[in-house]
């Protein structure tokens, strides 16, 4: 027996030895004090502590490798919190929980990787208790078996919450893979801890507010993003509490790329309201919030510097409100990050959005695209021409040009864009460029006997004698004719 004992731990130290040669290539250093993201204050537990196995492993060396050029405890935390995570697989057998046997197998499950971060910790001259409790998954389901995690201190009576386990990876699809975010569960909040984790100690819990076992159990689900995202934790967690928990849906593309410091905390969005989308980007791609057919990028955001943007957004069309990224490998593709729904808006909530935005409501859609740039240079707002819309019953509007400069007012002109041949149509305009105006038929049929007033109106009614086309000329100079609006007679 004591032979097989010593073999044992030769076996062991060889593990230990060969591990310290390629141990983690990527060491987090130095972090100034007072910089400590979440510590928390909590005295020494003093009840009964969670049960720490028998070692036969001097981790000394470990230690010292993994928290070599550390100025402070945190920083050592962090070291050997990354090592954990990228070094140890979780053990789909389920029977590995002793920290030797982690190390040894590199895979174990929860207990082994909080026992075997406990025994680095300790050869590191640091302090760390182990949590035992439940937890649930990403559906909201208790999982079976319990799940253990960890408050280490980083100075007296001060300290962080992590769960390695969670950190290092998760199950997708039966399938065990690599968590791309591992920070996510380093130094977390309490709140944020107490949405999926709950100790069997009360004295874990750590959010002021002593949560039940039932009250755990009927909090919704949460995803892990919404921390990714940087979501803020305590209205979350107030959220779940009060079981107004609704958010969007999350798409996780984008960690690393953005954080997002203020959006609706809420799954649906009414068309009229305007809500505050605020975010940081933490890379160089381009951004928008979608609301088809609206589009508003980048250069429509308020840049308040660091990297931080703003817009105060108005959805006004029916179907989603998606915060997107720009495809870096795709000239025209978005991916979606976050994800709204649109309510069904009422007749009051389409009032809401004439008052600002009078081309977007139903009436004005139904005439097709509009150049609300073109109009406005002619002279007609948006809400003269909503009005013009409704009053002539417009199907389509005429199409307008002016990119060969092409300037004038719009007094009066029929507003659909399909002409009667046989009627009389009156047109009135106030030229403010060019020489000569004419309309034209088919291109052969010029009609220039215009009407001009003192104010330097322009008149003149014409009745369409065939199918075709009517258009509105200009001559711009040596003797070059340009559309301005043209027209489908049938």
């Amino acid at each position: 027996m004591q032979k097989t004992m010593n073999n044992y731990k030769s076996l062991l130290l060889l593990c230990l030895a060969w591990c310290l040669v390629p141990l983690a290539t990527t060491v987090l250093r130095a972090q100034t004090a007072g910089s400590v993201a979440n510590e928390l204050f909590k005295p020494p537990f003093e009840g009964k502590p969670e049960h720490v196995y028998t070692s036969y492993v001097d981790y000394s060396p470990l230690a010292a490798r993994l928290t070599a050029g550390c100025a402070d405890n945190y920083s050592k935390y962090k070291a050997i919190y990354e090592w954990i995570c990228d070094s140890i697989d979780y053990d789909l057998s389920g029977s590995i929980h002793r920290a030797d046997s982690c190390l040894l197998m590199r895979r174990g499950v929860c207990q082994a990787y909080c026992q075997l971060f406990y025994r680095i910790a300790e050869a590191a001259g640091l302090k760390v208790e182990l949590i035992a409790g439940e937890s649930r998954d990403a559906d909201g389901r208790l999982m079976t078996g319990g799940h253990m995690w960890l408050f280490a201190y980083t100075r007296q009576d001060h300290g962080i919450l992590l769960d390695p386990t969670w950190g290092a990876g998760y199950f997708l699809e039966q399938r065990y893979q690599k968590n791309p975010d591992k920070w996510s569960w380093f130094a977390v909040e309490p709140e944020w801890m107490l949405l999926t984790h709950y100790p069997d100690h009360e004295h874990y819990q750590l959010t002021g507010r002593h949560l039940s076992r039932d009250e755990f159990l009927a909090l919704p689900a949460v995803n892990v993003l919404y921390r990714t995202y940087g979501i803020d934790t305590h209205r979350l967690f107030q959220m779940a509490l009060d079981h107004h928990l609704t958010l969007p849906f999350f798409y996780n593309k984008g960690e690393g790329l953005f954080q997002l410091l203020d959006i609706p905390l809420q799954q649906s969005l009414r068309i009229g309201e305007t809500y505050t989308f605020r975010v940081k980007m933490n890379s160089p791609l381009n951004f928008a919030i979608l609301n088809q057919p609206l589009l508003c990028q980048k250069e429509h955001w308020k840049a308040e510097g660091a990297g931080v943007y703003s817009i105060k957004f108005m959805p006004r069309a029916t179907g989603r409100v998606l915060f997107s990224l720009k495809d870096p490998d795709h000239t025209t593709r978005w991916n979606s990050m976050v994800e709204y729904r649109v309510e069904t808006p009422t007749a009051d909530d389409w009032a809401k959005v004439e008052q600002v935005y009078p081309l977007s409501v139903p009436d004005a859609v139904a005439a097709g695209p509009i150049d609300a740039e073109g109009w406005q240079r002619c002279g007609i707002d948006g809400h003269r021409l909503l009005a013009c819309i409704r009053e002539q019953h417009v199907k389509e509007l005429p199409l307008l040009y002016y990119d060969k400069g092409q300037e004038f007012d719009i007094i009066s002109i029929p507003m659909n864009r399909h002409l009667q041949a046989g009627r009389p149509y009156t047109f009135s305009i106030r030229p403010r460029s060019g020489s000569r105006w004419a309309l034209v038929a088919n291109r052969k049929q010029w009609h220039t006997e215009w009407k001009v007033d003192n104010q330097e109106v322009h008149t003149l009614t014409v009745t369409p004698d065939s199918k075709g086309q009517l258009e509105l000329y200009v001559e711009m100079g040596d003797n070059q004719f340009w559309t301005c609006l043209s027209y489908v007679v049938d």
